[in-house]
């Protein structure tokens, strides 16, 4: 199926286009402090986020990857992005999400995930979710409490490619 379109309150998010790159890049993906609990690693080059946007506009048409550029509704901007993916570490979907710095503290993660577990009930029809934190990052837990998940057990969390590890959290979300 074909990555929607889906619509939240204050934000649309949409496939990427290739054409996003360069605000990727500027807005999160050469920033250090968003990458830091992110399974990714920053980038330091324009050209490998072109690379990274060339990889998710072919995952479009995927029927277990969904990735959604998050953009305000009030301006057009580009903010961050919001994920539910097939895990086959966990043979289940996972969600993921990430916003430009200036983004933080907003609510802007909540209601994008609002949104895609929504999607990820009524037109995937999964019966459970899984999303991974660094306990380290609590921002992120408070998310998933919001969503309803709750802590399944305590993991290892590997980010920047596996260049640093962190005591993590593994939440589920049963329907």
């Amino acid at each position: 199926m074909k990555t929607p379109v889906l619509e939240a309150e204050r934000l649309l998010l949409r496939p990427f286009c290739e054409a996003d790159a360069q605000r990727v890049f500027d807005c999160w993906e050469s920033d250090s402090e968003v990458a830091r609990y992110m399974f990714w690693s920053s980038h330091n080059d324009v050209e490998k986020t072109r690379q990274w946007a060339a990889f998710e506009v072919s995952q479009i048409p995927s029927d277990q990857w969904y990735r959604w550029a998050v953009v305000l509704k009030a301006t057009g901007e580009l903010i961050g992005t919001g994920l539910v993916y097939y895990e086959e570490e966990y043979h289940l979907f996972e969600i993921g999400y990430n916003f430009g710095k200036e983004y933080w503290g907003y609510g802007y993660a909540t209601e994008t995930m609002e949104v895609t577990v929504d999607f990820a009930k009524n037109v995937l029809k999964v019966k459970e979710l899984v999303g991974r934190y660094a306990k380290e990052n609590p921002a992120s837990g408070r998310v998933m409490e919001k969503l309803g998940f709750r802590y399944s057990r305590e993991i290892p969390y590997e980010a920047n490619e596996g260049k640093h590890r962190y005591d993590g959290v593994e939440c589920r979300l049963k329907f």
